[in-house]
């Protein structure tokens, strides 16, 4: 072949690897990827009517074998991109392999998305040059992957500040849209993403009504002891809590999805009791919270009915003392130990309570249908005071007369009608303090996740389990000076010269052959 036509038929193989290539990767236009190919072809074509060569000797020659058989291993690595990228284009598959698999989304955002119903449209208000794009971008694939119904879009704020405001986004926030609904994430994280998805598809908020008229937590009191953090958060996860007096004879409201009791001072009246019960009996679900030092003899008898109880005493722990912790005190209780039940289902997060007193379960053969079962323990070192004059003098101690922990401070009964047509299942949780989620330690490791964790049990909402933020683990590595040389002599010096080594002596070892 004469050394024209040598260049030809090498610029039409080129053209034609470069378009098969193209066209396996799905990167470039289709034009584009067929003028390539057209002009390959022609190339070689010409090529071959300016050789004037015999197919069948050139067929003969060593070179021509070789050509063919690199054309061929071409062709089949061509055809092997061919298959897997049709492949992947109908299947996809994940694999994370990260310690805390902070790319894995939580199983409740696996259930919502797989459970979604209508379109949502992710508008996502994130400036071109903002370091939070590529995670925001990585999050809002996770979604789409998930779910055909969930698209996502960028908006920069910047160049197009009447979307946003339109929208009444800041920067860095997520707006989701489902018909005439709007939510948004104001952090570009999973677990405000997933409520803002909750909120935008739920076609209605779930009433949550907070007993009022005897010292009760103020969902409205922006205090430190008051409820307004519980009551804004519950808002942002498609609850709507309200309070709810039932003295004179009132009666508790048909939408009640949960009835919540957060540490009263004074027992209730015989007829809010009875209010209370006729809501429990028609299906209804009771969030009691009872502080230490507080004796509500009509309140227990409605959860004696559960086989449920408060005992009289506070929960102290030495070992917050010796370990010289000194932010809280012996009566800040830290909880690590949870039992078996969907409100600790994949629940590994500490939890704190300050003055918390310890929830017994009486067992009683009377009471047929109900199954009651312990959440929360505190540990071993814990013990129940019961001295309340040297508890208030700062003199605690364990001893004989003293409840021996561990203690379980928090629990839940399901009472099923058998044989009672006039009844329903009702669910009631039990908690022996209620400042856990009051302004001050809502915030406070898992405090806020098992609270709603027990509400959504309540009212049969699963999906609403709260999402935490995946913490970022492994991810950085720190060299001393010599370690860092070491690296740089491996990998930029002694791995490239061995290469090279290698290929020179290829080299010279086939110019002797």
């Amino acid at each position: 072949m004469k050394s024209p036509a040598r260049i030809l038929a090498f610029v039409g193989l080129a053209l034609l690897v470069v378009g098969a290539l193209f066209a396996a990767a799905g990167t470039g236009a289709k034009h584009v990827v067929t003028i390539l190919l057209v002009l390959g072809v022609a190339a070689v074509a010409v090529a071959a009517a300016l050789s004037g060569f015999s197919l069948r000797a050139v067929a003969r020659t060593r070179s021509a074998r070789r050509g063919a058989d690199s054309l061929i291993s071409i062709v089949l690595l061509v055809a092997v991109l061919v298959v897997i990228q049709a492949a992947s284009m109908r299947h996809s598959a994940q694999l994370d392999l990260t310690r805390n698999q902070r790319h894995t989304l939580a199983p409740q955002t696996l259930s919502l998305l797989s459970s979604l119903d209508r379109d949502v449209l992710a508008t996502a208000f994130v400036r071109q040059t903002s370091p939070t794009r590529a995670g925001v971008t990585e999050l809002l694939d996770l979604y789409a992957h998930r779910s055909p119904r969930f698209t996502y879009r960028f908006v920069d704020p910047d160049r197009q500040p009447d979307i946003a405001e339109r929208l009444h986004a800041a920067p860095d926030e997520i707006v989701l849209e489902a018909g005439d609904r709007r939510s948004i994430a104001r952090n570009p994280g999973e677990q405000s993403l997933t409520t803002a998805l909750i909120h935008v598809t739920r076609s209605e908020l779930k009433a949550v009504y907070f007993i009022t008229g005897h010292g009760e937590k103020d969902i409205s009191n922006t205090a430190r002891d008051g409820y307004s953090a519980l009551r804004i958060d519950l808002g942002r996860q498609g609850y709507a809590p309200r309070p709810l007096s039932l003295v004179g004879g009132g009666t508790v409201p048909t939408d009640a999805a949960a009835v919540v009791i957060a540490g009263p001072h004074d027992d209730y009246l015989q007829d809010e009791i009875n209010a209370l019960d006729a809501y429990a009996r028609n299906g209804g679900s009771l969030f009691v919270m009872i502080d230490p030092r507080t004796t509500l003899p009509r309140l227990g008898t409605l959860l004696a009915e559960y086989s449920l109880s408060v005992l009289d005493a506070v929960i102290l722990d030495e070992k917050e003392l010796r370990a010289g912790d000194r932010t809280f005190d012996a009566t800040v209780v830290k909880v690590r130990r949870y039992e078996k039940h969907p409100i600790t289902r994949a629940f590994n997060y500490v939890t704190m309570y300050p003055r918390a007193r310890p929830v017994f379960i009486t067992p009683d053969s009377t009471l047929i249908g109900v199954q009651a079962q312990f959440l929360a323990i505190s540990d071993a070192s814990s013990w129940g005071e019961t001295d309340m004059k040297a508890f208030d003098a700062g003199r605690g101690v364990r001893d004989g007369v003293d409840l021996a922990g561990p203690l379980p401070l928090a629990a839940t009964a399901t009472r099923m009608p058998f044989g009672r047509p006039d009844m329903k299942q009702s669910k009631v949780v039990l908690f022996g303090d209620s400042d856990f989620v009051n302004n001050i330690f809502y915030g406070v490791l898992g405090n806020s996740d098992f609270f709603h964790n027990a509400l959504a049990f309540l009212t049969d909402d699963q999906s609403m389990i709260a999402i935490r933020a995946r913490p970022s683990l492994g991810d950085q590595i720190y060299l001393s000076e010599s370690q860092g040389r070491l690296v740089f002599l491996i990998c930029i010096a002694l791995l490239p010269a061995v290469s090279l080594g290698a290929g020179i002596s290829t080299i010279f070892r086939r110019a002797k052959l």
